[in-house]
């Protein structure tokens, strides 16, 4: 279906900026790249039809079947690959939506504070039939060429609204459990500036903190020390830059610190079992 005044759409300065996009749809098939989240922005992932073999973060290979969505929260590294013919809805954020103009993560996670767990792992939900009808809708909307970023941040509140009234308090903390009970301030903080810097007193110096109180508040946020913590970032980042680029493999040594390509080599058996090469053609 074609929209009015498409030309006109397309000259406005909220029409269609890629970088700032909430929602991006994609057709899987045979040989489609692997879809990645976005390192820097928290992510809702719906599978429609069809279903997906995905890697999260550490964790094992998953399969994702019809009909059911997931969370990925930033910093934590996602890529999916088709099983069959899917489509895939991904929704991606900064900062921590309200469920309403009232109700907000924080009053969720002070009502069930007993129910938030530590465990980092990936927990998915079926996409209930509002749920899907507002699948259906925003994309075919996207498709007639409805890509105004105001019409994006619309029908983000939009879903977080079916989702405060179509499942659970209980589901609701475990699917956005990573995101719960943290100081989100210092998360943005952290993850606007972790690839400047290679050490932690760098780091403190800049956030006005000393180390010793940076690494306890640190863990407190991300759940882990910040040396393992941006020791997996790095090896994220690598991944996706091997998988997405075709830059050779002594650029992308150069690119993140390695004097010499043997020194790479040995950093992707280390953390992957692989060397780069092997990395790169090897789905997972």
């Amino acid at each position: 279906m074609s929209i009015f005044y498409e030309e006109e759409h397309k000259t406005c300065y909220n029409y269609n900026v890629p970088e700032e996009s909430v929602f991006k749809y994609f057709e899987l098939e045979k040989d489609s790249p692997p879809v990645f989240s976005e390192m820097n922005r928290s992510m809702l992932c719906f599978v429609g039809k069809g279903a997906i073999v995905i890697k999260f973060g550490r964790h094992n290979t998953v399969e994702i079947g019809e009909r059911r969505f997931f969370f990925v929260p930033p910093c934590v590294n996602f890529y999916g690959w088709q099983l069959t013919s899917a489509q895939l809805l991904t929704c991606a954020f900064t900062g921590i939506p309200k469920f309403c103009n009232i109700y907000t993560f924080d009053n969720l996670a002070h009502e069930m504070q007993e129910s938030v767990s530590k465990e980092n792992r990936l927990f998915t939900l079926p996409i209930c039939d509002r749920l899907h009808e507002f699948f259906c809708l925003l994309t075919e909307c996207m498709q007639d060429g409805i890509l105004c970023m105001h019409y994006h941040q619309l029908k983000l509140q939009e879903l977080f609204l079916l989702l405060r009234a179509y499942y659970s308090k209980e589901d609701l903390v475990k699917m956005f459990m990573p995101v719960l009970g943290v100081d989100n301030e210092f998360r943005s903080f952290v993850l606007q500036h972790y690839r400047k810097f290679a050490d932690i007193k760098q780091f403190s110096e800049l956030a006005n903190m000393s180390p010793s109180t940076f690494q306890r508040k640190f863990k407190q946020t991300f759940r882990k020390p910040f040396n393992e913590w941006l020791l997996e970032r790095k090896s994220e980042l690598i991944i996706r830059e091997l998988k997405t680029s075709t830059k050779a493999i002594n650029e992308i040594a150069d690119e993140f610190g390695f004097s010499s390509v043997q020194y790479f080599s040995n950093f992707c058996k280390r953390q992957f079992g692989k060397n780069p090469t092997e990395l790169r053609f090897d789905p997972f």
